[in-house]
């Protein structure tokens, strides 16, 4: 974060959409997926010190409840109830959807789709007072048809992960993980990092090595 603070634009969701990567300083947005309880607890104060605006994508179906859909882990994951939903609004985290019951929206009927984004929207704005501007689909899939599906429920725009830019409604995500070090960082950061790792060669040379890394996140202690 103090790199971002001292070499980025940290800013919403909405100016991202809007206005895109800056040409000089780029700008980011800072983004989370399946609102964990540590994002308030953990996170939050970090965000407060930076002055950082983010946003939390809510699987609306498992609040209060811990992760359902990966194998269990050393990690916390324990999803935000609602008091704790309330509580990061109040500190400036927007609530966006993440869908329902964090369906695979690459592999779901348009009917499915549609049936689980309303309901996370409807949650969400019962809950807040505001609607969802934004979508993250969970696992970063989607068709083309369902993305059409979910532009079709008012949202602004909706998010993949990993994957280049194809519209407003397949934007484009970087994930960051805990194997990335400062020159990864910046680099992921920079607005370029997609391009270059969607290159045949890098995508090549990124399969050889994946299988490794993997490896490593599960030995660390």
């Amino acid at each position: 974060m103090s790199f971002l603070a001292r070499r980025r634009s940290v800013v919403g969701l909405d100016e991202i959409v809007d206005r895109g990567m800056d040409r000089g300083r780029p700008s980011i947005a800072i983004t989370f997926d399946d609102a964990y309880r540590n994002v308030l607890r953990n996170a939050g104060p970090i965000l407060d010190h930076h002055g950082f605006p983010a946003a939390v994508f809510v699987p609306t179906l498992w609040r209060g409840r811990v992760n359902g859909w990966i194998e269990p882990s050393s990690c916390d994951l324990e999803i935000m109830d609602d008091v704790e939903l309330k509580r990061a609004k109040e500190r400036g985290i927007s609530l966006e959807s993440h869908g329902h019951a964090h369906i695979d929206m690459g592999a779901a009927s348009s009917q499915e789709v549609r049936e689980d984004i309303t309901a996370s929207l409807d949650l969400l704005e019962n809950l807040t007072g505001r609607r969802p501007r934004y979508l993250a689909y969970p696992y970063g899939r989607i068709t083309t048809k369902n993305a059409n599906v979910a532009a079709s429920t008012g949202i602004r725009a909706a998010f993949t992960i990993d994957k280049v830019h194809r519209g407003r409604f397949e934007y484009e995500r970087v994930q960051v993980t805990p194997l990335d070090g400062p020159i990864t960082f910046a680099l992921k950061t920079s607005g370029h990092y997609l391009r270059m790792r969607n290159s045949p060669v890098v995508d090549r040379g990124y399969g050889l090595v994946k299988p490794l890394l993997r490896t490593a996140i599960r030995r660390r202690p």
